[in-house]
């Protein structure tokens, strides 16, 4: 089986089996101008085909504040999202979130956003009839921030100059439940398991041994200057193929900053040496190895 991944910075990250059935996760494209590292595609624009299903992990704005773009493009696409996701996108949609921002989307768009809690299944099958999905909704959490990464934002001029401008994004989109998500895919007689978490949580690690020996495990790597402990924790109960790193990246400045994630490449190197380190570019597509 031919999986594709394309990473569009933070946890936002579309993945095509077989060139016939695509899964986008959290999707954000928006970035300010300053972020590193630059994203060139716009959500009005984008080329995303195939996209059949959008699974969301939570609710803070760089996870879903181009889910209703996404949905109102892509006729087809089905959404599945915890239940306050779907409060946050219609207060997002109505224009009382964000200054400038509003969307007009249709009962029929709206009919294609589906609450979902962890343990509950996705099945979905592709166009052409060759690609089979099932998704699992996992029970997580979001990941706690150090006393760096709090402080660095609680006495940041820039912060405190604007803050009823960060305090929107801050504040304004509640999270509530938190998913990380297996997504199992099958064609041909094959199947690839691949698991997702849009933030890193160890909370809940030892429910995870079910989701243990998966193919790709897609790692965020945000929140902790040091994130070594969250992230060698829920690898090694999940005793991945290959992990792939994601939401390290500068999104939000001044309120990101880029993980030096080195140590936990060193150590997945020297811990676990059967399992792969596989690095996107941002925005090429990576075909995944098997």
């Amino acid at each position: 089986m031919r999986i594709a991944a394309t990473w569009y910075g933070t946890a936002a990250v579309h993945i095509v089996a077989d060139e016939s059935l695509g899964i986008f996760f959290d999707p954000w494209f928006e970035r300010p101008p300053e972020a590193r590292p630059r994203i060139a595609a716009d959500p009005r624009g984008v080329d995303l085909q195939p996209l059949d299903v959008i699974l969301v992990s939570h609710s803070h704005f760089d996870h879903i504040v181009n889910l209703p773009d996404l949905v109102q493009r892509y006729p087809q696409a089905q959404a599945y999202v915890p239940a306050v996701t779907m409060e946050n996108c219609r207060r997002l949609c109505a224009g009382a979130v964000l200054r400038g921002y509003s969307r007009g989307l249709a009962d029929t768009d709206w009919a294609r956003f589906h609450t979902v809690k962890a343990g509950e299944r996705v099945e979905a099958l592709s166009r052409d009839g060759t690609v089979r999905l099932r998704a699992t909704a996992i029970k997580s959490a979001h990941v706690t921030f150090d006393g760096y990464s709090v402080m660095r934002v609680a006495f940041n001029p820039v912060v405190l100059r604007r803050l009823g401008y960060y305090s929107k994004f801050l504040t304004g989109f509640p999270k509530k439940e938190v998913l990380g998500w297996e997504v199992c895919l099958e064609s041909g007689g094959e199947s690839k398991r691949v698991v997702f978490f849009g933030s890193l949580c160890k909370k809940y690690a030892a429910s995870l041994k079910d989701y243990s020996k998966c193919d790709f495990l897609f790692i965020p790597l945000a929140g902790r200057k040091n994130i070594l402990p969250y992230a060698g924790v829920l690898t090694e109960v999940l005793q991945p193929a290959a992990v792939v790193p994601i939401h390290y990246d500068d999104f939000f400045p001044p309120v990101s900053y880029a993980v030096d994630y080195s140590n936990y490449a060193k150590w997945l190197e020297r811990t676990m040496p059967g399992t792969k380190l596989l690095e996107l570019v941002p925005e090429q597509p990576t075909v995944l190895p098997t």
